[in-house]
């Protein structure tokens, strides 16, 4: 059973400035709690209760927020990422912490819902007895995330960092594109491959590029089509979907 996870919390959210000039975009309030509870919440719900929050800048918000993990039921602990050198990066200041086969990689400012769909990508990577599990989701506007194509029993087999329209044409799918959605399950061979990984765009060591590797040397890479909503609480416009969203659902 997976029990630990890795929460990337050490962004900039330069698409939110100037509201995160005072705090990171993690701890904006989706509904009435910061999204990054929201995240915690999650995962506690599919049964993980050990938790390593990489932070970056602003990172004292976070941790009088979240603490030990006392308060929600959960063991929290923190690494800080001392330059924003990318996803791969971060991910691998957490491999003492990583003492266990597989993990979860979960991005601190998605909000997700229902929280159900942690144990439902579990279930699935377990049952496919995967590699990596990457969530995924459709979106319109592919130049914000990591797109993927899947067969169809779910392998990836072609991916991408944020790309340009034309480079994601052949990766279209009733109109909308199929994005990594913030949520990755691993082995622990990552690491492994982390260390090969090249500095790929705006100098960063991107995750996806890294489960790339993986994927052309042969790794069983899958893809889950999340059920529910999913917001990528980076912009103005899903911060406020987001929002009114868990506002309605409390209703």
């Amino acid at each position: 059973m997976i029990k630990k996870a890795i929460v990337l919390a050490g962004g900039k959210g330069t698409r939110l400035m100037p509201l995160t000039q005072a705090m990171p975009k993690e701890m904006i309030r989706v509904g009435f709690k910061p999204v990054i509870e929201h995240v915690v919440d999650a995962l506690r719900t599919g049964g993980i209760d050990q938790i390593l929050v990489i932070v970056g800048r602003k990172k004292e918000s976070i941790i009088d927020h979240l603490g030990s993990g006392g308060r929600l039921n959960v063991d929290i602990c923190y690494k800080v990422q001392e330059e924003p050198k990318g996803t791969a990066h971060a991910v691998s200041q957490g491999r003492n912490f990583i003492d266990t086969d597989e993990f979860v990689v979960i991005y601190g400012d998605n909000y997700f819902k229902p929280y159900t769909f942690v144990q439902e990508i579990l279930e699935f990577h377990m049952s496919n007895r995967s590699d990596v599990t990457l969530a995924t989701y459709p979106v319109t506007d592919p130049e914000r995330y990591g797109i993927v194509k899947l067969n169809k029993v779910g392998k990836i087999f072609e991916m991408i960092e944020k790309p340009s329209i034309k480079e994601v044409e052949s990766y279209k799918v009733e109109d909308k594109y199929l994005a990594i959605a913030g949520l990755l399950v691993f082995n622990n061979e990552v690491f492994e491959y982390i260390e090969k990984t090249k500095i790929g765009k705006n100098n960063e060591y991107w995750l996806t590029d890294t489960v790339e590797l993986m994927r052309r040397d042969g790794k069983k890479v899958m893809g889950y089509l999340l059920h529910g909503k999913r917001y990528d609480v980076g912009t103005f416009e899903s911060l406020i979907e987001a929002d009114q969203y868990e506002l309605e659902s409390k209703r």
